[in-house]
């Protein structure tokens, strides 16, 4: 009997533990919000080139592409004030290379914001770029339809890597890509802000778990990227400006980097105006194929955007140059001309139309390559 008078007075004494300590368990419970977003893009292109079969191989006219992500976001109040987050991006389309896209975690409070891990760097976060005018599908970028760009003139000109990612756009992300790094942005005082950005190195620019080498050839090391956006009204018209700057030092005998980029934005009512001068040197250092010959490339692009309503039209202008190691004036010229649109559907889903007229000059022989396509953009 007394051994179960113990019994029964412990289990309350338990209980009674747990319901104070209860209270307190929940209280410090960590309260995080997670969300899911991302985009997935449509395209349906009709490629008019010169050749569509070359040797080795057959080039395909109709050609269907994706572009997504898929957004996992989980993010919490500091107790001090600010708030830290976590970014995970995964690729919705398939890639053996970077299935895991950026993946990152980052403070922010009114004196800026710090970002740890796998992420582009300042020079790419802020830079001013072209307005995009076809859902999906960015004047400065080409993601949906670069494969096809790039695969025509590889198969016309009978060169692997005639025309990559620097001859159509204008973004500063292949010194340090993906690779883990730390970054600081201020905030914006007065409309100015500034960026700096440190990456050890980028023996994985796709943005492995950590930045541990074993292989120093063809890499870069202490990558810094400087950046500045400067944004105003002047009667009436808004404006952007932007500078950004990146280089890193090469292991070995290659030349050492180096990019920068100056854009511009203005908009007023319903129309944007945007241009952005881009120069790559010495890209021919990194690890890989790509511009293996390659001294210095110079893209400009330009771009105009007109909304009314759920509707918008655009033009957009692009103009590379790349300079060989050891050649004497432009090897390379690519050319290309859009015009395209779109319109919202419903809410997040647009529907997108363009022509795309591309041209290059490469050491004296010309082609052409044009391309009629249809985006169907979804973002969620």
């Amino acid at each position: 009997m007394k051994r179960q008078l113990k019994i029964t007075g412990l289990s309350v004494s338990l209980m009674a533990l747990l319901g104070i300590c209860a209270p307190a368990v929940a209280k410090d419970k960590p309260s995080i919000d997670v969300t899911v977003s991302g985009y997935f893009t449509q395209s349906l292109n009709l490629v008019d080139a010169d050749t569509t079969e070359p040797s080795g191989g057959r080039f395909e006219d109709e050609v269907l592409a994706q572009n997504g992500e898929i957004h996992f976001k989980a993010k919490t109040k500091l107790a001090g004030g600010g708030t830290i987050g976590v970014r995970v991006e995964l690729e919705a389309e398939g890639s053996s290379k970077d299935l895991i896209d950026e993946h990152y975690l980052y403070i922010k409070d009114d004196w800026g914001k710090v970002i740890i891990g796998a992420e582009n760097g300042v020079g790419h976060l802020m830079q001013v770029r072209a307005p995009r005018f076809v859902p999906g599908l960015k004047m400065f970028d080409n993601s949906v339809n670069e494969k096809a760009i790039e695969e025509t003139y590889d198969a016309q000109l009978g060169e692997v890597d005639v025309i990559e990612d620097p001859h159509m756009s204008t973004k500063l992300e292949h010194i340090s890509g993906d690779a883990n790094k730390l970054s600081y942005l201020t905030a914006k005082v007065s409309g100015l802000q500034m960026g700096v950005s440190y990456t050890p190195n980028n023996a994985d620019r796709n943005g492995g778990k950590n930045n541990v080498i074993s292989d120093t050839s063809e890499i870069q090391e202490d990558i810094l990227e400087l950046a500045m956006r400067y944004s105003g009204f002047y009667r009436g018209a808004g404006y952007r400006l932007s500078y950004s700057q990146v280089e890193g030092s090469s292991l070995g005998q290659a030349a050492d980097p180096k990019s920068t980029s100056t854009g511009l934005q203005v908009y007023w009512s319903d129309w944007v105006f945007g241009a952005n001068l881009s120069e790559y040197n010495d890209l021919g250092a990194l690890s890989g194929t790509k511009y293996t010959d390659s001294e210095r490339i110079e893209t400009l692009n330009l771009g105009l955007k007109y909304k009314q309503g759920d509707s918008y039209w655009g033009l957009g202008f692009t103009d590379s140059e790349e300079t060989d190691v050891g050649s004497v004036g432009p090897a390379t010229e690519y050319k290309e001309v859009m015009i395209g649109g779109g319109k919202k559907l419903t809410a997040g889903v647009q529907f997108g139309y363009y022509y795309q007229m591309t041209e290059v000059d490469r050491k004296g022989t010309s082609a052409e390559a044009n391309i009629l396509g249809m985006t169907l953009a979804l973002t969620f």
